[in-house]
């Protein structure tokens, strides 16, 4: 029978924070997709302002992930 063989500690932290790390950025995720729901529910058009807020937001975002 082969045994599973157990990796170092520091192996076995870099996978948990690993982890951790992906679990946060899914989370952030999630609350802005809610976010942006709440946002969708409201009716009338968007603003030029608004429209440009949003480009702002979503180019800080994708920046964020890159950094990450």
């Amino acid at each position: 029978m082969a045994e599973k063989k157990r990796l170092p500690p520091w192996e076995e932290a870099k996978l948990v924070f690993k982890m951790q790390e992906e679990a946060r950025r899914r989370k952030l995720l999630e609350k802005d997709m809610q976010q942006r729901q709440g946002w969708a529910k409201r009716v009338g058009p968007n603003t030029s302002d608004e429209l440009e807020e949003n480009r702002k937001r979503l180019r800080d975002l994708q920046k964020r992930l890159e950094e990450e």
